[in-house]
C-alpha cells in the first residue's frame, strides 16, 4: 500500500501565491502615461502647418513648368527625382535638351550634364532644333550661316534644304535665342580639362547655382545613368542602387529636379509601359518620383533605321507618376532637328 506524504510547505506558498492574485485583481485601474515621443502625434497636430504648404491659387503648377503644357499638367510641373527611359534612337537626349531649355527661358536655371557627347554636340543639337536646320548642316556650314556668306548648292535642294534668307534668318534667331538665356543654361562634360563629375560634385553645383541665381528651383539632367561613375561597388546591382539612392539624396537635399536619363529593356519586356522597361535595379523605379518611356507608337521589336532624321510618332509613356496619374503624351519627333510636337489628334 502505497503511502501519500502531504507537504506542508508547497501547500503554504501555493494558498500565499492565490492570496496575491486575488490583492492584483483588486487594485484600482491607472492611466499609464507614456513617455514623450515626437514621432507619435495625433493626425490634427499636424493640420495647422499642413495647411500653410497648401497653394492659395496663384501658383499654377507645384514643380518646374517645362512650356510643353500637356507635360506640365500631366506632372503639375516636374519635381523631384525624374527617369526618362528609352532605347536608342528614340530622341531621350533631344527631348530632356527641349525640356530643360524651354524651363530655362521660363527662369529656370538648368545643369545640364553630358557624359558622352562633347558640349560643341549639345549646343549643335540646340541649334538644329531651334533652327530646324538640320545637326550636320550647321557644323559642316553654321559659320556661312551665320555671317550670310553661305552660297546654296544644287546638292542642297535636292536634299529638301532650302537655305534662303528664311533659313538664315531662323539660325540668327537661335544664336538670339541661346545667348538671352545669359548664364542660366550650364552644359558639364567630361571632356579634357574638366573637373571630374560625381555626387559630390553635382550637388555642390547644384547648390552653387541655386546661390548664384537665387533661385529654389534647379533642373538638372544627368544624360545618362549607366555612364555615371559610382565610385566603388560590389556588382552592377550594387552601382545601380547606390546611382538612385545617391542622386534621390541629392534631389531631397537640395530640393532640385533631377532627369535622369536612362537606357530601357527590349521593346515588349515585361509589357508596353511597364516600370520592369527600365534596365537596372529595382530601386531605380520605386525610388523615383516621376518614371516616363519613350516609345514607338505601334509596338513591336525594336527597329533599325536607316535614315536617323526619319520623323515618326513618339509615344512619351508616363508610367508612374506621383502627383498625378499615369498618361500617354504623343509626339511627333522630327529626327533632323530633335523637336518633339505634341500631335493633338493622337491624344
Amino acid at each position: 500500500m502505497t503511502r501519500l506524504v502531504i507537504d506542508e510547505e508547497l501547500i503554504k506558498k501555493a494558498r500565499e501565491n492565490e492570496r496575491k492574485r486575488d490583492a492584483f485583481k483588486d487594485l484600482p485601474e491607472k492611466t499609464v502615461k507614456l513617455p514623450d515621443n515626437k514621432g507619435i502625434k495625433p493626425i490634427t497636430d499636424y493640420l495647422d502647418g499642413y495647411y500653410k504648404t497648401l497653394g492659395d491659387g496663384t501658383t499654377k503648377y507645384l514643380g518646374i513648368e517645362t512650356g510643353i503644357k500637356e507635360l506640365d499638367n500631366a506632372t503639375l510641373g516636374l519635381d523631384g527625382l525624374i527617369i526618362l527611359g528609352g532605347i536608342a534612337g528614340q530622341g531621350k537626349t533631344s527631348l530632356a535638351l527641349q525640356v530643360s531649355y524651354m524651363a530655362c527661358e521660363l527662369d529656370t536655371p538648368v545643369l545640364f550634364y553630358s557624359l558622352e557627347m562633347p558640349r560643341r554636340a549639345i549646343i549643335t543639337k540646340i541649334f538644329s532644333r531651334l533652327s530646324k536646320v538640320p545637326y550636320g548642316t550647321i557644323l559642316l556650314n553654321g559659320r556661312s550661316l551665320l555671317d550670310g556668306t553661305y552660297e546654296e548648292e544644287p546638292a542642297d535642294l535636292d536634299n529638301g534644304f532650302n537655305f534662303s534668307d528664311k533659313q538664315t534668318n531662323k539660325i540668327t534667331e537661335a544664336k538670339e535665342s541661346i545667348e538671352a538665356l545669359g548664364d542660366s543654361f550650364y552644359i558639364r562634360t567630361r571632356e579634357a580639362g574638366e573637373k571630374e563629375i560625381d555626387f559630390k560634385t553635382v550637388e555642390e553645383e547644384i547648390n552653387k547655382v541655386k546661390a548664384k541665381h537665387s533661385s529654389n528651383k534647379v533642373l538638372v539632367v544627368i544624360d545618362h545613368l549607366q555612364v555615371f561613375q559610382a565610385g566603388e561597388y560590389k556588382d552592377q546591382l550594387d552601382k545601380e542602387n547606390k546611382l538612385i539612392t545617391n542622386f534621390k539624396g541629392i534631389s531631397d537635399r537640395t530640393g532640385a529636379t533631377i532627369i535622369l536619363i536612362s537606357q530601357k529593356n527590349k521593346p515588349g519586356f515585361k509589357g508596353r509601359g511597364s516600370l520592369e522597361e527600365i534596365k537596372g535595379s529595382v530601386d531605380i523605379v520605386y525610388l523615383a518620383d516621376l518614371v516616363m518611356l519613350l516609345q514607338e507608337k505601334n509596338e513591336g521589336e525594336e527597329q533599325i533605321y536607316s535614315n536617323p532624321e526619319l520623323s515618326r510618332d513618339i509615344d512619351l509613356l508616363i508610367v508612374k507618376n506621383r502627383y498625378n496619374a499615369p498618361t500617354k503624351i504623343a509626339f511627333d519627333f522630327d529626327g533632323a532637328s530633335g523637336s518633339f510636337t505634341v500631335n493633338k489628334t493622337r491624344q
